[in-house]
């Protein structure tokens, strides 16, 4: 549908505007907003006239954190989800009845640490819980967030991971006590086996965006940052995310097959381990950042560095110590604190002198206050949109100083209502009940975006939504706190806050004229005044992008 005008008529803007109720767009473009007493009379007679019955219309959803590639991969993996296997016995079930469909190594992905109870030491998972007879083949299993891997025996064999295999930087092996490898790896550690799996081939790679792109198109999103592409994915999902995939971005954005606008972020290093020279050998051979501040589809502009670990792993970087009384760290080269913040501030400068907007994966506090100390270093950076991912962990007395860095915040408040209090014993409760201060963020001017991370928690923007507004857990449906956004606060942060951190807040975001038309249209009108988990009982009816409908009907 493109061409003539559209009209969509008897449709609610609320909560961004409570007064028109009509909207039009010719091509690509918003081109009225107004009432329909106000523009009928000047309407062409030859606009396609929808009514669309008071329903809620809303700008695109722009999830600012969101690895595509990877969702559409794992359509094509093993879920050993919670909500698809209770333990391991389960999931060797699940692993048993598709082994037949892989002709090689077995994938798959889900499961929740603690959930699942293990044979490792305090019942982590082990390979022990999936060797059997019965599953001959190399087994990888990523979990939720993934940073780590979960790996059968004939995996560690086939990696040639032993008792005198070294952990890698920003990686750990985890053993048993005489160092024997359980099967579990962290971080960096995952590409040890990982770099073994076969990279899949161009129309496999090509599959996988065309099922992420439908399964987000039918949630409405409109626009999206892919969040590590490059040599340092090798240990994200199957570690096939290479260079490669931003090629495929183009083709099928060539062949008007994407109807998706995605900003790459480049990936050197990894998860962890990441030097200066990985960086800047591998921007340099890369060359210049692509970018337009037009309406385009692929930019590739960014770069993300993973500054620290989570702190279910102990990895996060945090000022007050853990239950083992350890504070974790940054997950960069170096051996010491010192030695890794140097190397931060090296990558800062690299990426800053070839003209890079930075995304930072940190989610403990420590990490924070040295990435706004960075930037307060360099104040000339302060308009450049670097932003922190998760940012779970902020101190109070961070909350200012970030403002004033001019560092930007991209939260996944759907996470946090997933995991609820599973991190309380690692951290203690009150920590845990500081996580994710969004509120107090957007009060002192922090730009703050919520995204999904999926795979990692659903794509679906209704459950960020409804996580931020409510502030409740999935554990504790009652729980909140004085952290809650209001619901213009949360679908601002999920429309014009992402735009603006992607250098497009000039042309998409809003429904005005002058922006393009990516919009999507819900099934029914939301009262935004009342129960927010109420928008969960609302699905996508309708997706435009480039002012063409791209799923759906009207």
């Amino acid at each position: 549908m493109h061409g003539s005008s559209i009209v969509l008529r008897n449709v609610c803007l609320e909560p961004f505007d409570s007064g028109a109720d009509t909207v039009v767009i010719e091509g690509q473009y918003i081109t009225a907003v107004d009432t329909w007493d106000q523009l009928q009379d000047a309407l062409p007679k030859t606009a396609n006239f929808y009514d669309c019955a008071g329903k809620t219309l809303l700008p695109g959803i722009d999830d600012s954190h969101l690895h595509a590639y990877l969702l559409g991969r794992q359509l094509f993996e093993v879920n050993v989800g919670p909500d698809r296997c209770a333990d391991a016995q389960s999931i060797r079930i699940a692993l048993k009845s598709v082994q037949d469909k892989y002709s090689g190594w077995i994938r798959g992905h889900g499961w929740v640490n603690g959930r699942i109870v293990g044979s490792g030491p305090e019942g982590t998972v082990a390979a022990a819980d999936l060797d059997d007879v019965e599953l001959l083949k190399p087994i990888v299993l990523s979990d939720f967030s993934a940073h780590q891997a979960w790996c059968n025996s004939l995996a560690l064999q086939l990696a040639g991971i032993t008792r005198e295999t070294p952990d890698p930087s920003g990686g750990v092996i985890v053993r048993y006590a005489d160092g024997t490898p359980t099967g579990l790896l962290v971080d960096a550690a995952v590409a040890l086996v990982t770099k073994l799996i076969p990279k899949p081939k161009q129309t496999e790679r090509l599959d996988a965006l065309r099922a992420a792109r439908d399964t987000l198109l039918s949630h409405g999103i409109t626009s999206f940052t892919e969040p590590g592409v490059g040599p340092g994915a090798s240990s994200l999902g199957d570690g096939s995310a290479d260079l490669i995939l931003i090629d495929d971005y183009k083709t099928l954005a060539a062949d008007s097959e994407l109807n998706l606008r995605v900003n790459v972020m480049l990936l050197f290093g990894g998860l962890g381990g990441t030097s200066v020279d990985h960086v800047r050998e591998g921007l340099d051979d890369f060359g210049a950042p692509e970018f337009t501040d037009q309406p385009n589809f692929v930019n590739v502009s960014q770069l993300k560095i993973f500054a620290d670990g989570i702190p279910g792993s102990r990895t996060a970087w945090m000022s007050e110590p853990y239950d083992n009384h350890g504070h974790g760290s940054l997950t960069l080269a170096g051996g010491t604190d010192a030695e890794r913040l140097e190397t931060l501030k090296g990558i800062f400068a690299a990426a800053s002198k070839r003209g890079w907007q930075m995304g930072f994966h940190a989610t403990g506090d420590a990490t924070t206050s040295a990435l706004i100390d960075l930037l307060l270093q360099n104040r000339s950076q302060a308009d450049k949109r670097h932003y922190v991912i998760h940012g779970d962990f902020i101190n109070d007395e961070d909350v200012a100083r970030m403002s004033e860095s001019g560092l930007f915040l991209t939260s996944q408040p759907s996470i946090r209502w997933f995991v609820s209090r599973n991190v309380e014993s690692i951290i203690g409760a009150e920590r845990s009940s500081k996580r994710q201060q969004l509120r107090s963020l957007v009060k002192a001017g922090v730009p703050v975006s919520l995204s999904s991370d999926a795979p990692v928690s659903t794509p679906d923007w209704k459950l960020s939504y409804a996580a931020a507004v409510s502030r409740s857990l999935r554990t504790e449906p009652d729980y909140t706190d004085n952290q809650k956004l209001t619901p213009l606060q949360a679908m601002t942060a999920m429309t014009q806050t992402p735009a603006k951190q992607s250098g497009a807040a000039a042309w998409r975001g809003r429904i005005e004229p002058g922006y393009v038309a990516d919009l999507l249209l819900l099934n029914r009108r939301i009262d935004f005044g009342d129960d927010p988990w109420s928008v969960m009982e609302s699905s996508v009816q309708a997706t435009f992008v480039d002012g063409r409908l791209v799923f759906g009907e009207i």
